[in-house]
C-alpha cells in the first residue's frame, strides 16, 4: 500500500481496487460500511481527493463510478486482475430459466467495466436480432430500462433475455423470433419483476 497516501486514502483506494479486480463496483455507503465511516460523505471526500490527485476517475452523474487509473494501480505496487468480464450463470432466449447469479467464469477477452456482468445464453427466442444459442449476453447491471431496449429481466425468480416494452396494463417482454409469444406481466404483477441490466452487446466464442 502506499504510505505516501494518507491512510484513509490508501484504505479506499485499495478498497476500489479489490473491487474492481471483482468485477463489481461499491457505492460510497457500501465503502463506509466496510470501512467502518460513519456517513458516505466522508468516502465521497476521499474519493475527490484521489481523483484530484490522478489516483481514481469518477463519472459525475452515475452512483457507482469510480475506477483506478493507471497511476492509482501503480501507486499500490499492482495491477488489475484483468481477469475479463465475470460470467453469472446463464439466461433464457426462450422459455424463462432459474436466474445463477454466482460467478462461474470470466470472459476473459472482454475489457471489464463497472456493473458489467455477462449471462451465457440458452435457447433461440432472441435468433433475429443475432443473439444465438451458447452466446454471452453482456449486460450493464442497473434497474432501469427504457422502451425498445433488449434487457435481462427476473420474473418470480426466472430470468430471461427480451425486449422490454411498457404497456397501459403492465409490461411486455417481447421475443425476437415469431414461434415465441410475448411475456406478458400485469401492472399488480409488477412487483415480481427484477431488471438485472440492459444489453450492452452480445459475445459469441468462435471455434
Amino acid at each position: 500500500m502506499n504510505t505516501s497516501l494518507p491512510p484513509g486514502q490508501s484504505r479506499i483506494l485499495a478498497f476500489f481496487a479489490d473491487a474492481e479486480d471483482a468485477g463489481r463496483q461499491p457505492s460510497r455507503a457500501e465503502v463506509a460500511e466496510a470501512l467502518g465511516y460513519a456517513f458516505p460523505s466522508a468516502v465521497s471526500k476521499h474519493v475527490e481527493a484521489l481523483v484530484r490527485k490522478g489516483m481514481l476517475e469518477a463519472v459525475p452523474e452515475k452512483k457507482r463510478n469510480v475506477r483506478l487509473t493507471d497511476a492509482g494501480w501503480a501507486s499500490l505496487g499492482r495491477s488489475p486482475s484483468r481477469r475479463g468480464v465475470p460470467v453469472i450463470g446463464a439466461i433464457a432466449a426462450g422459455a424463462p430459466i432459474l436466474a445463477l447469479e454466482q460467478v462461474t467464469e470470466h470472459l476473459a477477452d472482454v475489457t471489464p467495466q463497472a456493473g458489467r456482468v455477462a449471462l451465457r445464453v440458452r435457447g433461440d427466442s432472441m435468433k433475429d436480432v443475432g443473439i444465438l444459442d451458447g452466446d454471452f449476453a453482456v449486460i450493464q447491471t442497473g434497474p432501469l430500462v427504457e422502451d425498445g431496449q433488449i434487457a435481462a429481466v427476473v420474473v418470480d425468480g426466472d430470468a430471461t433475455l427480451k425486449r422490454w416494452r411498457t404497456t397501459a396494463d403492465g409490461v411486455e417482454l417481447l421475443p425476437e423470433n415469431a414461434a415465441y409469444s410475448p411475456i406478458r406481466i400485469a401492472r399488480e404483477r409488477l412487483e415480481t419483476v427484477r431488471v438485472v441490466g440492459v444489453l450492452a452487446f452480445v459475445y459469441r466464442v468462435v471455434h
